[in-house]
């Protein structure tokens, strides 16, 4: 219907919580920002809360998207006070068979469960949505659920999402211990006046939208219609759409969302509350929206009518590589490391972009906690020969503090050892190299090769890089 009238390549408004779409406002790229600090850093809790359609489940799907390649994910959704023990459904969620087992047996065998996952260097995240109905014995269940960690590994770790009243049942005396063990809580709230609009066309624009179809007044109705609730927006938006496209109006403006919201309201089912229209848009406001639709109305053809043209295309070229880049850099700047990665790649299909986009590759992928992908990255590209001898040192520096990271100093040393003798002041090489090596510049340096335990990938190809 709409979607193709107004150009979109999908729906725009769609109430699916899909990262795609994941709009990263001020507070939400805080709170996604605090997500991955307690994934990658092993919190043991970690809360989230905020009203229903603040945006929690997109922003849990959007860390957990990034970090599905490292972790064991289960999700305990549904939850209340009837359900009497957890632990069944805890197994449920990992797809474990608990049936006719104890508590003892059920707990011996997650912990089983958490140990070859362990194993298998693999993490296990237990997503707990709606977590508010939780009562204060299944609270304290969770707590000692998470005794299966020991001092030094955090195998599991439990992500609890719900509404306002959480943090209340948080804050209970009889729940200080639980308090205790959280190193990470974020509450959402709702979009403010002036992010609504951002936020609707954010959403246009990942939907494949050209333009705004919306008025600035329309969209800043919508924002007082729904109170900045970001699923109430995208109702709001998705049946003012659907009635532009009725109208065949090339603008959705203030009044259509108006209408359009109070028809569906008339329904009993739309939970935004009844305002007179010259209650949300002043004169002042409606001449300012007359002027912007004629304005468009002057240098735009209807959406939906295609004209034979007279003269050779104007259409704007496909984005360029270049403009791919560009965009990767927007997205890494934002935190949206999928969407970055996706524009770097594409950018390197141009081959004098390669080794500067799929550096940046390597370093979305260390961003989200994937230092042993980020590493191969930069191996293949060094192996490759591509790149100017600046970009080569550059690419060897940060392989080897990606291989720090990875706790593989000898690795590094190496990759430190050849930098400084092409370039003896580039960064702080020379006081890494002192750092790993507390006897390096007393004498000649001999390096003493590989650590006995270093992987027998990075041995062969480092080594072609040097």
């Amino acid at each position: 219907m709409y979607e193709s009238f107004y150009g979109f390549r999908t729906n725009p408004f769609t109430l699916v919580p899909d990262p795609r779409f994941l709009y990263l406002g001020k507070q939400h790229k805080t709170a996604l920002n605090l997500l991955e600090y307690g994934l990658f850093n092993r919190a043991i809790f970690t809360v989230i809360t905020g009203d229903p359609g603040t945006g929690k489940t997109t922003l849990l799907n959007t860390i957990l998207e990034q970090s599905q390649h490292e972790v064991t994910l289960g999700v305990l959704s549904h939850t209340h006070a009837g359900l009497g023990s957890l632990m069944p459904w805890v197994l449920m969620a990992f797809n474990l068979d608990g049936k006719g087992m104890d508590s003892v047996e059920l707990f011996k065998t997650f912990a089983a469960f958490i140990g070859r996952e362990h194993q298998r260097q693999r993490r296990v995240v237990l997503v707990v949505d709606e977590a508010q109905n939780l009562g204060p014995a299944m609270l304290e269940e969770l707590r000692l659920l998470s005794n299966v960690n020991n001092g030094r590994n955090q195998p599991l770790q439990i992500v609890l999402s719900g509404q306002p009243g959480l943090r209340g049942l948080l804050q209970r005396d009889d729940l200080v211990q639980f308090a205790q063990r959280i190193s990470v809580d974020y509450h959402l709230q709702a979009l403010g006046e002036d992010e609504t609009p951002s936020y609707i066309r954010h959403r246009m624009a990942m939907a494949g939208g050209a333009r705004s179809v919306m008025t600035t007044q329309a969209s800043v109705m919508v924002h007082r219609l729904t109170g900045g609730n970001a699923r109430l927006i995208n109702q709001v938006c998705d049946v003012s759409l659907a009635y532009g496209y009725a109208e065949r109006a090339a603008l959705v403006t203030a009044h259509i969302v108006w209408r359009a919201t109070n028809d569906r309201r008339a329904g009993g089912i739309l939970p935004v509350a009844p305002h007179p229209l010259s209650d949300l848009l002043s004169p002042e406001d409606a001449v300012a929206e007359e002027l912007e639709v004629a304005a468009v109305a002057s240098v735009a053809p209807t959406p939906g009518q295609t004209e034979a043209p007279s003269q050779p295309s104007t259409e704007p070229p496909a984005p360029s590589q270049q403009s791919y880049y560009e965009q990767g850099l927007a997205f890494k700047q934002a935190g949206s490391y999928k969407q970055a990665i996706d524009a770097f790649e594409r950018a390197a299909t141009d081959v004098p972009q390669q080794v500067r986009a799929m550096s940046q590759v390597a370093v979305c992928l260390s961003e989200v906690g994937r230092h042993e992908d980020a590493a191969k990255e930069l191996v293949a590209l060094l192996k490759s020969g591509q790149g100017t001898e600046s970009e080569r040192l550059n690419l060897r520096y940060f392989l080897a503090r990606t291989l720090e990271i990875l706790q593989r100093p000898q690795a590094a040393l190496e990759l430190y050892t050849t930098i400084h003798k092409k370039d003896p002041e580039f960064r702080d090489v020379e006081s890494r190299l002192r750092r790993l090596s507390p006897g390096w510049g007393m004498g000649s340096f001999s390096s003493p090769g590989w650590i006995k335990g270093v992987a027998k990938y990075y041995s062969q190809r480092l080594r072609a890089c040097l």
